[in-house]
């Protein structure tokens, strides 16, 4: 699996950017190379814990073919620490980057002592996976053991404890008892005193015997004070023994001789074995890259150090000792501290690992990576520290190039919005003011959807390009996303912000080019300032976007300055969509249906459920206001669920009535079927209610497919397996619709009703539908034309031998109740729509502006949006707006004008009929001062 299928696999959003470590992969499709040039392992989980990628180090490192790695963790892992690697992964999985050292399992079972680093993946604020990273440190582990065990041994083999001890009174000629010497003669403690002089003198090998009594004599005449000598004495086996002797006088008598005996044979061999082990063991780091060192922390001397070490540093000091003005002299300054702290640390006994960079005269600079386990006395005072260290240059190279990756957009090269974020806080920091004018050249979804991706990013390329070059060169530009760009205008700019935003305009008015196309662009375009509008990074980039989009409601190019009273449009969405929340538990989404029917006979042949939304406040909520704030947060899946609950309830209740049900289709948003489990939610419910699977259709559009994700396709195959009918909506709108009839498995394709709006009188129309129901046919799909509303429309649909219709012509969406009804009649007749009769359209209105003073007692400050006002009486003033206003929670102020006249008042919204909105005055003298304004303009009838 590539990179950017794991993380398409990982992403819960096909447009929010990921997030490892704080850093952001603005492409991920492009950040695969570094991940498979880092010298160590890398790898992948989902949130189960299963690899989902790895670079090329993984197989090498643990022996197993690149087929056979797509498994949980616990399978590389010994059964003793699956437990403790779990609770780091799931601490990963809470948010935290952890660092330890593990043990895994090599293909032929063998262990590998690993250094691991797991790092949580981000999209959205919620982790979404995990990064890991492994350093396989066997060796290293291992000869930092055998360097403890071999100095040990050295300790000991220069300890040598006492094979023989006695002493000897010249004086007396006599032996005092000693235990020692009773064992190695192999004579009890009473025949000690009944071996004579002759008979020890005999014991002793006849070559060593006068050297040996010359020594004893000139130490008894005390001309030296001691000497060592190696003799061969027969042992309680009658063996000749090598041993080496030591004689010296007792501190506490001068005429009493010590002597001590060592076993040299023993002695011998284990310098042997001593040397042998040494010299595989420096044969072992010599060849590593790693620097293996033993310092004396208090002294700074170092004991020992490997080949390594002088390739890391390339120079060592004359006597050997680490000062700290030698080693401070030579590290960053910027690591000073963490150095200094590291070395307090150790002093103290608690082993560590520290980062930092060497200098070098020649401006080069090395990063090492220092971990040191300090080696205590039996009294438990530090006797040394064994370290090794890693010359960490080349990795952080990468981390470095991953860095600038994070914070440049690969296709337009510039900044993207962390770098963006960054540079915003520098300013703020600085105290410098400025302006930041974000933009949108407003035709990249048009783009990819029309001419495919590859043109979308020649369209980046070309747009970023244009700004780049007409740029001042003060002015800092970067990527927010799409064909949005933000720039950051000091206030030190020659020209102001007006200026450098018209000259942005201007630029909507020649074409740009995109081979082989030449392209004209909506700019819109939203300015916030510091300090005035905020002083945090974050909201001053929110606020350009907010007035941004303000652009982007009118159809020129234009700009808005950031305004702290928002208006009314923006507030109702911001409290429908905290509404949305508790919708579905305070029973105000409900369903209508819209029958399906015959074109010849008007049976009524399937249903589409259709959501709505009564708010107790803003009224009935149309779907395009409030299932897109659904799609911006998790709410989809839940408003999701209960239509499919809902309307496999209503079928049962038409069941029990004695209607014959039809199939009823429900629509599926697109991120459902990212999300596992949707088809055994569909189980279910079909179940739950006793439902044949062929009674229900789930209508899904060309963005549930256009990504081409293998879960969508897996999915809807379960589906279908079930023997869930599969519809294609807004067929013949989308550019590939045909390749998805042969991709997936489709039972229904829904002709787009912008077919039916002309279809009686454009010839292309016509074909275009007749060469969608041929090709139905021949791939036995069912076909359903969509928005069907007048007779003629209806016979050129028969002429074109269309089966299946939808469209207000036969019904428009009707309650439960009214379905049931529909249900059991079973036929429907076409009734064509008539417009509004000429009386009931207001011919009389009076512009005005209206805006928000309170909502739940709250007070606003919110800008003025247009109204028409039709009619008053002595309580109500009758009026229409564009605006969708809250009903009974919230007073308005309202000015109305005509020439030179102006009246202003205060009202409350308490209903809405025909169109219009019923306002009712606050008080009595203001309706009066209102009515005679009417009156002056026109008499009341």
């Amino acid at each position: 699996m590539t990179f950017f299928d794991a993380m398409q696999r990982l992403s819960r959003s096909s447009t929010s950017p990921l997030f490892i470590g704080g850093l952001e992969l603005s492409h991920p499709d492009s950040a695969e190379f570094f991940f498979q040039q880092n010298a160590d392992a890398i790898f992948f989980f989902n949130h189960l814990g299963e690899i989902i990628y790895f670079n090329e180090h993984l197989p090498t490192m643990l022996g197993y073919s690149s087929e056979t790695l797509y498994e949980h963790f616990a399978v590389f892992n010994p059964p003793e620490q699956v437990d403790a690697v779990s609770s780091f992964f799931e601490r990963a999985l809470a948010g935290e980057t952890v660092h330890y050292t593990a043990q895994g399992l090599h293909h032929d079972q063998h262990r590998l002592t690993l250094k691991i680093t797991n790092m949580p993946i981000f999209q959205d604020n919620q982790v979404i996976g995990v990064y890991g990273m492994a350093r396989d440190i066997t060796r290293e582990k291992q000869l930092e053991e055998d360097v403890v065990q071999i100095r040990s041994q050295l300790e000991l083999t220069e300890q040598v404890p006492e094979l023989v001890v006695f002493h000897y009174d010249p004086s007396s000629k006599t032996i005092e008892q000693s235990g020692s010497l009773m064992n190695y003669l192999g004579v009890s403690s009473d025949a000690l005193g009944q071996v004579s002089r002759k008979q020890l003198h005999n014991r002793i090998h006849p070559r060593d015997f006068d050297p040996l009594r010359f020594q004893m004599e000139r130490l008894i005449e005390r001309e030296v004070e001691m000497f060592e000598q190696e003799v061969s004495v027969l042992n309680a086996a009658n063996d000749y023994q090598l041993l080496r002797l030591k004689a010296f006088r007792r501190l506490e008598s001068d005429t009493v001789i010590a002597v001590v005996l060592y076993d040299l044979s023993e002695v011998g061999e284990a310098r042997r074995q001593l040397i042998i082990e040494r010299e595989q063991t420096r044969e072992i780091y010599e060849a590593l890259d790693a620097a293996i060192s033993q310092i004396d922390l208090s002294t700074g001397r170092l004991l020992f150090h490997s080949r390594g070490f002088l390739q890391i540093f390339e120079e060592l000091p004359e006597d050997l000792c680490l000062s700290q003005d030698w080693l401070f002299e030579r590290i960053d300054e910027r690591d000073h501290l963490a150095m200094q702290q590291f070395i307090e640390q150790l002093a103290s006994g608690k082993a560590g690992m520290l980062q930092y960079r060497l200098c070098f005269p020649d401006g080069r600079r090395k990063w090492i990576e220092d971990q040191q386990l300090p080696v205590f006395h039996f009294d438990g005072t530090i006797a040394y520290s064994n370290s090794i260290m890693h010359d960490i240059t080349l990795q952080k190279d990468y981390e470095e190039r991953l860095q600038q990756l994070a914070l440049r957009d690969t296709v337009t090269g510039l900044p993207n919005r962390v770098a963006l974020t960054d540079t915003i806080n520098a300013w703020i920091k600085a105290d410098r003011p400025f302006s930041i004018l974000s933009a949108s050249f407003n035709r990249i979804t048009e783009i990819n959807n029309a001419f495919g991706h590859t043109s979308g990013d020649q369209w980046l390329q070309a747009t970023s390009r244009l700004l780049s070059i007409t740029k001042p060169k003060e002015v800092f530009l970067g990527h927010l996303g799409g064909d949005e760009y933000a720039m950051l205008v000091p206030a030190s700019y020659s020209d102001d912000i007006t200026s450098c935003v018209e000259k942005l305009l201007a630029l909507s008015t020649d074409p740009i080019l995109i081979e082989p196309y030449a392209l004209f662009a909506r700019i819109s375009a939203g300015v916030s300032r510091f300090p005035g509008d905020s002083q945090d990074a974050i909201e001053l980039l929110k606020h350009s976007y907010t007035a941004l989009r303000r652009s982007r409601r009118e159809d020129h190019s234009t700009y808005h300055h950031y305004a702290s009273n928002l208006d009314i449009d923006y507030y109702r969405r911001y409290r429908l969509e905290q509404d949305l929340h508790y919708a579905i538990e305070r029973k105000q989404l409900f369903l209508e249906y819209q029958p399906k029917v015959d074109s010849w006979t008007g049976k009524i042949i399937g249903l589409e459920a259709l959501i709505r939304w009564q708010h107790p406040e803003w009224g009935l909520i149309p779907p395009n206001d409030f299932i897109p704030l659904a799609e911006e947060s998790s709410l989809h899946l839940a408003i999701g669920d209960w239509v499919v609950e809902t309307a496999c309830q209503a079928m049962k209740t038409w069941a029990r009535a004695g209607a014959n049900l039809i199939p009823i289709s429900v629509n599926v948003s697109p991120k459902r079927f990212l999300i596992p489990g949707f088809e055994h939610q569909i189980e279910q419910a079909l179940l739950k209610y006793n439902l044949s699977p062929h009674l229900l259709e789930l209508e899904i559009t060309e963005a549930a497919l256009i990504m081409d994700d293998p879960s969508t396709n897996r999915m809807l195959e379960q589906l279908s397996h079930l023997g869930v009918r599969i519809a294609l909506d807004d067929f013949g709108k989308g550019y590939s619709s045909m390749v998805y009839l042969q991709r997936y498995p489709i039972n229904v394709v829904k002709i787009d009703r912008q077919f039916a709006t002309h279809i009686a009188d454009d010839a292309k129309a016509q074909a275009i539908v007749k060469s969608i129901l041929y090709m139905a046919s021949v791939f036995n799909l069912s076909v359903i034309a969509e928005g069907i509303e007048t007779i003629r429309q209806l016979e050129t649909f028969r002429a074109l031998n269309c089966p299946n219709i939808q469209g207000y012509l036969f019904s428009r969406p009707v309650p439960t109740d009214v379905m049931q009804s529909f249900l059991l009649r079973e036929i429907l007749y076409p009734i064509e729509a008539c417009s509004l009769a000429g009386d009931s359209t207001p011919s009389f209105s009076v512009e005005g502006k209206i805006k928000m003073l309170t909502h739940h007692e709250t007070e606003l400050d919110f800008n003025y949006s247009d109204i028409h006002a039709h009619q008053t009486d002595t309580r109500h003033l009758y009026f229409s707006t564009e605006v969708p206003l809250p009903l009974n929670t919230a007073t308005f102020e309202v000015r109305l004008s005509e020439g030179i006249q102006l009246v202003s008042f205060t009202l409350t919204v308490i209903g809405f009929e025909q169109g219009q909105y019923i306002g009712k005055y606050t008080s009595s003298p203001e309706a009066e001062l209102v009515l005679r304004f009417f009156q002056s303009i026109r008499p009341l009838v």
